[in-house]
């Protein structure tokens, strides 16, 4: 008997004189139509997730963003002043670097209990650090703070750890959470001087609070869209390479931030507005994140790279030569906006190869030392050369930072066709 033949279309076979009930055509519509809503629900479940890594990522900002209002709120306090509140700030960091020494697989672990205490021992920190006028408790005080921001930070690396296209979702992170940052940083260098003391602790413990929830969204969640790969480990030359990188961005960035009042006065620009400007550059420079949030592959990178290193070497020799308010704003907002457009490459390349989070919760102490050392050295620097002198001192490393990053990520060094890396083991 000669079996009906049968095309391999949908309307062939549904009309096809086989066996069986007949199939009404427009079942197969409703499976587009089915398929499309799970695509926009997985963009959906998507953005929800980056944007709650993004919100947890604004709270592990307080460390290091906000560091002079910080500075400034505890020199307001009675019976201290500029250098003493530094060295109290400096307890936040502090609490960073330990986090990432004693506890650096702990989030990929046990991520709730991080999460909830992280947020918890900032929310504390922020609201004791208000209360509190006594040296050792508000040392604990930022010590608590800096430890929860840390844990924080950690929970962040964990869940981006070993993701494909790792340097686009730290674009991604940096541009919503740092833009959040940056507008929180602007909303306290505009408040009234009889608010710019304790209060400052309690608008901080506030803004924990609130995007505590959404934070925890990911710790609820893990997106599904994204690609996990195998975990890879940078040869021995090309990690150390990667970490001076580390060392030198955050050196410089830190050490001309740190400067920043006195360019100011050199300009004869008032002190309210210095912090004003500082708070508003930072806002913009994370415009800069956009350029590895829209990275499209591996042979772009290298041109980033250097465009955004580049445009932090001229905008340092203007914001030190060219002193003037005009030039002090536009040269900070160029400055951020090429420190964006590198870190998230830098950061993404460690994070591939991170298998729980761990590395980038070590990196972190590296980029907490550079920025140390960058601040100590920058005050001397100045006083001792002058401005002229210290834009070069610092445009210097940051052309070593530029060739060591040319040579990691360079086709002969890092090409996901014929890398110079070894499988982790």
């Amino acid at each position: 008997m000669q079996l009906p033949h049968r095309k391999d279309t949908c309307h062939s076979f549904v009309n096809s004189k086989a066996s069986g009930p007949p199939v009404d055509p427009s079942l197969f519509g409703n499976m587009v139509g089915h398929t499309t809503l799970l695509r926009k629900w997985a963009k959906g479940v998507m953005f929800a997730w980056i944007l709650s890594l993004s919100a947890a990522f604004a709270v592990a900002l307080n460390g290091t963003m906000v560091t002079p209002i910080i500075v400034l709120a505890i020199s307001r306090l009675p019976g201290w002043d500029e250098g003493s509140a530094t060295l109290v700030a400096a307890c936040e960091i502090a609490g960073l670097a330990l986090y990432g020494i004693l506890f650096p697989h702990m989030a990929k672990r046990h991520g709730k209990i991080v999460a909830v205490v992280g947020f918890l021992a900032v929310i504390l920190g922020e609201a004791a650090t208000s209360l509190f006028i006594g040296a050792w408790s508000l040392a604990a005080s930022r010590l608590t703070t800096g430890l929860g921001e840390g844990a924080i930070f950690g929970l962040v690396a964990s869940h981006v750890a070993s993701r494909s296209n790792a340097e686009r979702l730290w674009g991604q992170i940096n541009l919503i959470g740092g833009a959040t940052m940056g507008l929180l940083m602007l909303s306290l260098s505009l408040l009234p001087s009889d608010l710019t003391g304790a209060p400052v602790f309690l608008y901080l413990a506030g803004f924990a609070a609130l995007v505590a929830p959404l934070a925890l969204y990911a710790e609820r969640r893990t997106s599904d869209s994204l690609t996990v790969i195998v975990p890879v480990t940078l040869s021995r030359g090309a990690m150390i390479l990667t970490l001076s990188v580390v060392f030198l961005i955050y050196a410089v960035q830190a050490g001309q931030w740190a400067v920043a009042a006195f360019i100011g006065e050199i300009g004869n620009i008032d002190p309210a507005r210095v912090v004003t400007y500082l708070a508003i550059a930072s806002l913009l420079g994370f415009v800069g994140a956009l350029v590895p949030t829209l990275s499209k592959g591996e042979k772009h990178r290298v041109v980033s790279i250097v465009a955004g290193f580049s445009t932090m070497a001229i905008s340092l020799w203007c914001f030190f030569n060219l002193v003037n308010e005009t030039s002090f704003v536009a040269s900070q907002i160029t400055l951020n906006t090429g420190f964006y457009m590198v870190t998230p490459y830098v950061t993404g390349l460690l994070t591939e190869g991170d298998p729980d989070g761990s590395l980038l919760s070590r990196v972190l102490i590296v980029a907490l030392i550079g920025a140390s050392v960058g601040t100590a050295v920058a005050g001397p620097i100045l006083q001792t050369w002058g401005s002229v002198a210290f834009g070069w001192a610092y445009i210097t490393p940051l052309g070593l930072a530029m060739i060591a990053a040319v040579v990691v990520f360079g086709k002969s060094h890092l090409n996901c066709a014929d890398a110079r890396i070894e499988p982790a083991k």
